[in-house]
């Protein structure tokens, strides 16, 4: 981690990508708070987590455009043009206009997707092979940390100076990460020249993910876990109000357990991803969600917490495992694609698993879905540890590709050698 930390553009990018994301979470949380505020209207307050999901829903077609441009200008203007965007609301006053609110949202996912898949295909190359599992591991820590002081920074402006200072907060945000961007030295490789077959070229992302084993194990297995793991925004609610008997306020006691374990979970999985290799890793952060679903179907103050914990240090393990895979068995040509195909199958399974949850919440006590949870990634992990190209060095084909220079194995997961996220979101820097 030391070597990571004492080189200038990794400094640089760790530090946009934290600062970035405080603004990111203060507008998500605050927006819908807003919205509320404007219309008393609860359900057109969450119209701003469905419309931000929506523009994620493009991520395989602007995919397509990571891969055919220059990646480092690609993010300097669309996060140029987004934090102006977000610079527009302050201009938001009325109950009329929170449509405005709700365009910004849709185009926030949208950019969102253009600047993560840029990043993916950019981190091979800013870092030594060797690092890149740490650095994927440090980012998440520092995505981790930042939910300790967000919420409460976007919530806290937006009811001292309204929802203009919170725009203003996540406009400078963006001014930060393009400041740093502007300063990371990377070189680039040529883009590949566009072809004339653009649905083809878009299903390229698809269908390499199809054919490519260790990826298409990580990916089904994750749409399945991240399906489950959406009960958990319904189930959280629950838990505290009919496991607990507390108010829903107490669901911040949670979200702090979560992020303190989540900052130990990041800076461990970029150490255990090298020992484990991804797949295992992503396995065993399968596992302890899993865990933790049953330990959430305890009604006891001390327990709950404690599984809040488990939540947050498996949470990091899942990211950094599937991303790495990806990165070491993706080639860089067509990494925008693939990573756009994986954001938005995994997060489609998300929103699904959402409204799932709470259509089930309505006829199960919410203490059988955590069993349902649990079981769920039970099988999942079992069936990532029973894959022999999940396995730490494992060589199933003898394809390479050629990456930033590096060489790496698109049939297996070899982790000598990226949805930053997501999450599993990934996002700019």
């Amino acid at each position: 981690m030391g070597e990571l930390l004492t080189t200038p553009r990794m400094r640089l990018y760790f530090l946009g990508n934290s600062l970035s994301q405080i603004g990111d979470h203060a507008l998500w949380l605050a927006a819908g708070i807003w919205v509320k505020e404007l219309t008393g209207s609860t359900s057109m307050a969450g119209l701003c987590l469905f419309f931000l999901s929506a523009g994620t829903l493009l991520s395989p077609l602007t995919g397509l455009l990571v891969d055919r441009v220059r990646r480092k200008p690609l993010i300097l203007v669309t996060n140029s043009v987004t934090g102006l965007l977000v610079l527009s609301l302050t201009l938001v006053h009325r109950a009329d206009q929170v449509w405005m609110i709700y365009a910004v949202m849709f185009l926030y996912g949208l950019s969102g997707t253009i600047s993560g898949s840029a990043t993916a295909a950019l981190l091979p190359m800013m870092v030594p092979k060797e690092l890149l599992g740490r650095a994927n591991g440090i980012s998440q820590a520092l995505l981790q940390g930042q939910r300790l002081i967000a919420p409460a920074l976007g919530v806290g402006l937006l009811a001292l100076y309204g929802g203009s200072a919170v725009a203003l907060l996540d406009a400078a945000s963006f001014a930060v990460g393009v400041a740093c961007w502007a300063l990371i030295d990377v070189d680039e490789d040529r883009p590949s020249p566009s072809g004339t077959h653009w649905p083809r070229e878009t299903a390229a992302g698809f269908a390499f993910l199809v054919r490519t084993p260790v990826l298409r194990q990580l990916t089904v297995t994750l749409t399945a876990g991240i399906f489950v793991m959406g009960f958990f925004e319904t189930l959280g609610i629950a838990i505290v109000t009919t496991g607990l008997h507390h108010s829903p306020s107490w669901a911040g006691v949670i979200v702090t357990a979560m992020g303190i374990t989540g900052v130990i979970g990041g800076l461990s999985a970029g150490v255990l991803v090298e020992r484990l290799g991804p797949g295992r890793l992503t396995a065993a952060g399968l596992a302890v969600t899993g865990v933790c679903a049953l330990v959430l179907a305890v009604p006891d103050d001390a327990v709950v917490i404690a599984g809040s914990g488990l939540l947050g240090l498996g949470l990091p393990f899942v990211t950094v495992g599937a991303i790495t895979a990806m990165q070491l068995n993706t080639p860089n040509e067509l990494m925008g694609r693939v990573a756009g195909v994986d954001n938005f199958l995994v997060s489609g399974g998300q929103s699904l698993g959402i409204a799932t949850g709470a259509a089930l919440m309505s006829v199960l006590p919410y203490r059988d879905l955590c069993y349902l949870v649990a079981g769920v990634l039970a099988l999942a992990t079992l069936y990532l540890t029973t894959r022999p190209e999940q396995r730490h060095g494992a060589v199933t084909a003898a394809r390479t590709a050629s990456t930033g220079g590096a060489t790496v194995t698109t049939g297996g997961t070899t982790v000598s050698r990226r949805l930053v996220p997501l999450p599993l979101r990934r996002r700019r820097p």
